[in-house]
């Protein structure tokens, strides 16, 4: 095949090449070229696939929230307490509404807040606070302690006929657990009558032997780490627990009975997943709120508090 080899380096035609051995290069040399585009054409295909790749992930991440660890916890009525931080920030012609009682009120709670205890929710109300009709369509958010509540009055507000308003997640422990800013302390002056209770009625009265368990140091890569609270029912009516929520999806709980008789006990599991998603540097504490018939204690709180030995 040195004729062959000669041919490739002059790529003429030479008097010695018979015009059969010519016609066989002249193939050949067809095959290679054509061997050649396809594999220009396939390489130019999987580039173009790569960088449209590329884009489409830049464009998909761009467009994430910056709080996508908690996307799939959130609930539709909801915002997070930072995308309200982003708006307070922003100067956004927004409405706050405090929902709670008027000592979790003046305890703290987020500046400029109108306030208007949930039980006490009505058109009448609402207007009496400056949320008349005209007020519908306002960007409106509503906050008590753990998100409960702020859920009932969103639930209320929304078949009034108001159409913009949100929950705030987790509530004022979140708020204060993951120490957002805008908060203040005072009183409020309020010319709704707050409502009291008859104390001359039999009534449940819920007690636990510990309202906070500290989990120490836990490992990330550890897996979900749980401990048990024992609830009682020290009053002289039958306890019922309600729903349980906590202030971040990384914590969950489950109760043994949902009904407490006079003198008896139940067991509430609280679960942590370490591993979640993101948390706070160093210590800190997540809530379990549990709604109660207790008139003294409609709501119970119990807390863990965890440090994360993150990477291990």
């Amino acid at each position: 095949m040195f004729w062959c080899r000669k041919l490739v380096r002059t790529q003429t035609r030479s008097p010695n090449i018979t015009p059969q051995e010519w016609a066989l290069f002249v193939n050949i040399n067809s095959v290679k070229q054509t061997m050649k585009t396809k594999l220009t054409i396939v390489l130019s295909f999987v580039l173009l696939l790569l960088v449209s790749g590329a884009a489409y992930t830049y464009s998909n991440t761009s467009e994430t929230d910056h709080h996508e660890d908690e996307d799939d916890v959130v609930a539709s009525y909801e915002i997070y307490p930072g995308d309200l931080v982003d708006k307070l920030e922003k100067k956004e012609n927004i409405v706050l509404l405090d929902v709670r009682t008027l000592e979790e009120h003046e305890v703290i709670h987020l500046e400029g807040s109108l306030f208007l205890p949930v039980q006490e929710l009505s058109q009448k109300s609402l207007t009496d606070i400056g949320l008349g009709v005209e007020s519908k369509d306002k960007e409106i958010y509503v906050y008590c302690r753990s998100g409960a509540r702020s859920k009932t009055a969103y639930d209320i507000m929304t078949s009034l006929g108001y159409t913009n308003v949100k929950s705030v997640a987790g509530g004022m422990i979140h708020w204060e657990e993951d120490e957002y800013p805008f908060t203040e302390v005072g009183e409020y002056v309020s010319t709704q009558p707050q409502s009291e209770t008859n104390a001359s009625l039999p009534a449940p009265k819920i007690t636990t032997d510990r309202s906070l368990h500290t989990f120490g140091v836990i490992a990330q890569y550890g897996g979900v780490v749980e401990t048990s609270f024992i609830i009682s029912n020290t009053g002289d009516a039958t306890l019922v627990l309600g729903d349980i929520s906590t202030s971040c999806s990384c914590t969950s709980a489950e109760v043994e009975n949902t009904t407490v008789e006079v003198g008896e006990s139940t067991k509430l599991t609280v679960f942590f997943d370490p591993d979640f998603h993101e948390e706070p540097l160093d210590e800190f504490k997540r809530t379990v709120f549990i709604q109660t018939n207790d008139p003294t204690t409609p709501e119970l709180e119990i807390q863990v508090k965890v440090d994360i030995a993150e990477g291990e």
